[in-house]
């Protein structure tokens, strides 16, 4: 690891559902840390999964066109057995041994992914391989705790009177084998049900769907759009929903937060509730399925500090989870925040979590919890 100057690498994008939102907040966090250090890099990761560097990335509209300006360059990440982990910029001239690149020794990446590989272990398992440090969890808290299947099985909460929704998981190949009997099977659920995409996030194909056999066909068919495995969980209605995060500190102990109640603006929290409200023909819009798809060379070198508060980053405030409304701490009877905290901590304990992770629950009028994931 490089002694001076340290460089950090932020990193976000990738092939997601929720690709532009990670744009944002990878702009987001660039920019933040650019205000306290001197030497960070942005690497973008195309949907096709291609790292970018160059200055443009610092800039929210580089992402809104049809490729990347021209500035921009690919990179890539390998380990040296002197210098440590290494940022390469490949330059448009090759050598007889390939691509002639510029070179950055890094200290840590700041993983600003959301869903996708980015955020469920294939990326940690990639930078644990090249010894790059990294902010968050490791490569296998990362995927059990992104897959909604896999985690339900080692979620125990039920110590702190906190209940795991009732629920089923159901593979698309068996739903192509015996429709129907998966038909009665999620009925006993209730007359409506939580529909979720095993590998995404809290809000991108989530629906909340009768069990009407015409109406759960439909539901299901959209659902294997996202994922080839669905998770089916019981109605908690009504209810509403608390977060609370957890920091695991350098000495292995851990950090609680208050519980907060984001702020929906019609049942559970929405993909729109939590990035659409103030980027809406903005980034969030305007974005859409452009982002980031070439690009050709540039400059491995973030701006300066100079060059970020003269407007590299304008458009970003209010934007992505910035603009979402939060009540903290969240108006519930202080039994329940007790619970919560002490199951958050819990949960972190058994994925083995680090950094920052947040989980959400579920609060019913009647007082009752449950985990939502």
């Amino acid at each position: 690891m490089s002694t001076n100057p340290r460089h950090i690498l932020v990193l976000f994008g990738a092939p997601s559902p929720e690709h532009e939102v990670s744009i944002l907040t990878g702009l987001q966090v660039g920019h933040a840390l650019l205000e306290r250090h001197p030497h960070v890099s942005l690497g973008y990761v195309d949907k096709a999964g291609q790292l970018w560097t160059g200055d443009p990335l610092w800039q929210v509209k580089s992402y809104t066109g049809k490729s990347l300006p021209s500035a921009c360059s690919q990179a890539r990440l390998r380990k040296d057995p002197i210098k440590g982990a290494v940022l390469v910029q490949e330059r448009a001239k090759r050598g007889l041994f390939g691509s002639i690149g510029h070179e950055v020794v890094l200290d840590v990446a700041v993983l600003a992914f959301h869903g996708g590989d980015g955020e469920g272990g294939a990326w940690q398992g990639y930078l644990e391989s090249l010894g790059i440090p990294f902010v968050g969890s490791g490569s296998m808290s990362a995927a059990l705790a992104q897959d909604k299947s896999m985690a339900r099985p080692v979620l125990p909460v039920q110590g702190h009177k906190i209940a795991v929704a009732d629920a089923l998981t159901l593979q698309e190949q068996a739903w192509v084998n015996n429709p129907d009997g998966w038909v009665k099977k999620i009925a006993k659920l209730g007359k409506e049900v939580i529909l979720k995409p095993a590998r995404l996030g809290s809000s991108i194909g989530v629906e909340r769907v009768s069990t009407k056999p015409a109406d759960l066909r439909n539901a299901i068919e959209r659902g294997f759009q996202y994922d080839d495995r669905l998770v089916f969980e019981e109605l908690v209605s009504p209810m509403i929903e608390i977060n609370c995060s957890v920091r695991k500190r350098p000495d292995g102990s851990y950090q609680v937060s208050a519980c907060e109640q984001p702020v929906a603006s019609e049942g559970a929290l929405s993909f729109e509730d939590k990035y659409m409200n103030q980027s809406q023909g903005k980034a969030g819009t305007k974005m859409g399925s452009k982002a980031g798809s070439f690009g050709q060379k540039g400059n491995l070198s973030g701006p300066s500090q100079e060059g970020a508060k003269a407007g590299m980053g304008a458009g970003l405030d209010g934007q992505g989870m910035a603009s979402l409304k939060r009540l903290l701490p969240a108006p519930i009877e202080d039994v329940w925040t007790q619970r919560i905290q002490d199951a958050a901590v819990t949960l972190a304990e058994a994925f083995q979590t680090s950094g920052v992770v947040r989980f959400d629950f579920m609060v019913k009028t009647s007082k009752q919890g449950a985990l939502k994931e």
